[in-house]
Order: C-alpha cells, then sequence, then structure tokens
C-alpha cells in the first residue's frame, strides 16, 4: 500500500513538472544584444541587455544600453496588458508603454513620449527560445524615423 502511494505521488510530481516545463514563459530570462546580425536606421548600440520578467498578464522589463554616442541608457516597465504603464529611467523616447500579448512567444509593445506613440515594437521569439528578435518603427521622440531589428541572444 506505501508502495502504491509513492508511486502515485512519484508518478504526479514528475506529470507537474513536465508540464511546467512545457508552459515556461519564452519572452522571459535576459537577452544580450547581437550587434552583428542586427540592423539600425542610425547608429547600432554598443551593446544592450533586455530582462522580462513575470507573465503575459503582468511584465517587467529592464534595460540596460551602452549607444554609440552619448551617456549609458538604463530605464525599466511594469505592467499589464492593454494598460499604459510609466517608463522609469532615461529612455530618450518614451515615458510611457504598453503591450498586447499575440501568442506564447509573440509580444507587441507600443512606445509613447508625452502621450503620443513613437515606437512600435514587435518582440517574437525563435522556436528554439535562445533568439529574440524586436522589429522596431516609428519615429522617435526627436523626430527621426527608426525602422530596426534587433536580435538577441538568450
Amino acid at each position: 500500500m506505501k508502495a502504491q502511494k509513492f508511486l502515485v505521488v512519484a508518478l504526479a510530481v514528475a506529470t507537474a513538472g513536465t508540464l511546467l516545463a512545457q508552459t515556461a514563459d519564452p519572452l522571459v530570462g535576459t537577452w544580450k544584444l547581437n550587434v552583428a546580425k542586427s540592423k539600425y536606421t542610425g547608429a547600432a548600440p554598443k551593446s544592450q541587455t533586455v530582462k522580462i520578467e513575470g507573465t503575459d498578464q503582468a511584465r517587467k522589463v529592464t534595460v540596460d544600453v551602452t549607444p554609440a554616442t552619448g551617456p549609458d541608457q538604463h530605464w525599466e516597465v511594469m505592467g499589464g496588458p492593454g494598460k499604459d504603464a510609466p517608463v522609469i529611467g532615461n529612455n530618450p523616447n518614451a515615458d510611457a508603454y504598453v503591450f498586447k500579448q499575440i501568442n506564447a512567444n509573440t509580444l507587441e509593445a507600443q512606445y509613447k513620449k508625452a502621450g503620443k506613440p513613437t515606437i512600435l515594437q514587435t518582440a517574437v521569439v525563435s522556436a528554439d527560445g535562445k533568439t529574440l528578435t524586436v522589429t522596431g518603427t516609428g519615429m522617435s521622440a526627436a523626430g527621426q524615423p527608426v525602422n530596426n531589428v534587433a536580435v538577441y541572444d538568450k
């Protein structure tokens, strides 16, 4: 009887572990910009790290950038889908952000400055979960066109 209970518990734990592994959020993690694979309208940053935490219902995004010129940038945002959230830090193109989860591997984010849309980003995680490609289009807060494809490695 004890052996049967142990087997049932062991099976339940193994099944739960498998289900959790299968449902892990592919966007969550620390992503480092692969400058060589990325394309920018202007000068590409020297380096950039994006850390994504949370779930499709509440995300925290932390970004550290060493731009081609100028001071380093650090900013973060915490919010839920469909709701404007403040951008905290020194992001030159945004003081607010709103996202929507398209599917498990895709997130769309609209950045805003003084209430006006600036850059729309679509972030897609590859099937193997090792690459994040972020396409950004729109206008910078300074009025410059943006058409970037940033490729990140996990």
